[in-house]
């Protein structure tokens, strides 16, 4: 029992972020205009966030793509993500924080939409929005949604 106990804990700890299923859609509607200029269009409250416009999307295998938001000299908190055949997996900010050191903030519940049209074309076109554990300030909530125009390298 106490074996069941330990391994239970043990992956609890490799696995403690919150996955959740894509919504595959045909065409995804909206206005994607920002995709001339910019991979990415959002809102986000989380720590040293002052906006951000880049998302990359890298296949890493047949059924993995890692995405993340770049930081810039304003913006130290990046999203990051993996899409796993039908699920965003390991949905977390990470803050490189200039005070507090590398922070992470897992994910407590999300949702996205992805055009599967536009995924066959080798292009991640997503509209998600999520929200992440806040242990500072749990009454403040952290977030980050918006709309993901970008080519999967």
């Amino acid at each position: 029992m106490k074996y069941t106990v330990f391994l239970f804990g043990f992956v609890f700890c490799l696995f403690p972020f919150k996955d959740f299923d894509i919504q595959w859609v045909e065409n995804l509607d909206g206005d994607f205009s920002f995709s001339r200029k910019h991979s990415l269009k959002c809102e986000a409250w989380c720590y040293e966030y002052a906006g951000a416009d880049e998302m990359k999307a890298k296949r890493l295998s047949k059924d993995t793509i890692e995405c993340y938001t770049l930081a810039n000299t304003a913006t130290h908190s990046t999203l990051n993500f993996y899409i796993i055949n039908n699920v965003v997996s390991n949905p977390r900010i990470e803050l490189n924080s200039i005070v507090d050191g590398k922070l992470i903030y897992e994910c407590n519940e999300g949702n996205i939409k992805i055009d599967k049209k536009a995924m066959q074309k080798g292009i991640l076109k997503a509209e998600f929005d999520m929200k992440f554990d806040h242990p500072e300030n749990p009454a403040k909530l952290m977030f980050w949604k918006g709309k993901i125009y970008t080519k999967i390298n």
